[in-house]
């Protein structure tokens, strides 16, 4: 279904809705008459409910993102034999279910992302040599009936978050040496406004990069060494899993109803219930330290599978700073003043992640300078 590139919405007709209506028709959603071409309300409806229970925007329109996500919803574990395919990776549903499963083992430490790569073909290879069958490193139905013997009634765990807490405890407070990366330009679902997206995207750009170019002067004064990533550079791109402590992503939102205003922070996060723990807690620093410096209103912090906080491994939040087609919203970002509250938000933010509870001052009381100094005397007033 990801070849087709189209775009539908409510009113549309075409004939492949049918085969999408009878997808989420299998997956329990009421679609309405299944045969019909016809994109109408029941569809609709039952779009915008696929959508919220994929962690996608729920606009109600078949986009990129919907479509890779019925896709990955195709198959359920069991359905076809899983193995690694360098050129066409297996990917869905059933590939993440079965990260979970070997998670629960101890055997997939990685995060589960719908693809079986080499990290899970090894975490099979080691499933198979421990039931003695054929190492081979194919999900097929001796192996999956293996798994099935061993998982049943087991409780859900999440080694890879474990991990990933147990690393950020295990480095100390200090943010010096470490590798930060704020991407000023990522790929995210937006709403289908093709006419919005081009009136305002040269100052949603703008006000991402003068945002992400603050953070990163505040970061490097305490000795860590940022990079941004913007549209016209990518270079630092390659550090993020290899070298990166953290990813920031920062945009503007926008929306037909002028109405639409606050900001938000997102988190990598399911319905299944995998998330990034490190990622979240961010994200959360993040919301309390905008709407304790600023006046934007705070929109809370969400878990969403976009494909931007499910790429890397890094922790990453994402920083939904207001949005452009709300008059107030952009006359404080236009503010320098304004854009200067939310770098420091952000970095505050990236302190306090590391910080204990002991040495952790009241959220909006100190900047980043005053909680490096706070620091370096051990947590102690002067």
């Amino acid at each position: 279904m990801t070849s087709h590139i189209a775009t539908y919405r409510l009113g549309d007709e075409d004939p492949v809705l049918p085969a999408v209506k009878a997808q989420l028709g299998r997956l329990g959603y009421a679609v309405g008459d299944a045969d019909s071409p016809v994109f109408d309300h029941r569809f609709e409806y039952a779009l915008r409910s696929f959508q919220q229970d994929r962690g996608l925007y729920a606009d109600g329109v078949l986009g990129e993102q919907t479509w890779e996500q019925v896709e990955l919803a195709r198959h359920r574990l069991g359905d076809r034999v899983l193995r690694f395919d360098p050129v066409r990776p297996f990917a869905g549903d059933d590939v993440a279910e079965l990260q979970r499963r070997l998670g629960r083992l101890g055997l997939y430490l990685w995060r589960v992302d719908w693809v079986f790569a080499e990290t899970t073909e090894a975490a099979v290879r080691e499933l198979q040599k421990n039931l003695g069958l054929e190492v081979d490193g194919v999900a097929g139905p001796r192996t999956l009936r293996g798994l099935d013997a061993v998982t049943r009634g087991q409780t859900n765990g999440d080694l890879f978050a474990l991990r990933e807490t147990a690393r950020l405890h295990s480095t100390g407070p200090s943010l010096s040496g470490r590798t930060f990366i704020i991407d000023a330009a990522p790929q995210l679902p937006m709403p289908d406004e093709p006419a919005l997206q081009s009136a305002h995207r040269d100052s949603m750009l703008a006000y991402s990069a003068d945002i992400a170019r603050r953070i990163a002067g505040r970061l490097a004064a305490v000795g860590a060494s940022p990079f941004v990533l913007d549209a016209q550079s990518r270079e630092a791109e390659h550090l993020i899993d290899a070298q990166g402590s953290a990813l920031i992503t920062i945009s503007q939102d926008l929306h037909p109803n002028p109405a639409a205003s606050g900001v938000a922070t997102f988190h990598f996060g399911s319905v299944s219930g995998e998330q990034s723990p490190i990622g979240a807690r961010l994200s959360q620093l993040i919301s309390r330290e905008i709407a304790s410096r600023t006046e934007f209103l705070d929109c809370g912090t969400h878990p969403r599978t976009w494909r931007s906080l499910q790429r890397y491994r890094t922790p990453t939040a994402h920083v939904v700073a207001g949005y452009i087609t709300n008059a107030e919203d952009r006359a404080r970002l236009h503010s320098a003043v304004v854009r200067d509250a939310l770098a420091e938000s952000v970095s505050v933010a990236l302190q306090r992640l590391y910080l204990t509870e002991v040495n952790d001052p009241e959220t909006g009381t100190v900047d980043l300078t005053a909680l490096r100094d706070l620091i370096d005397r051990g947590g102690r007033p002067r």
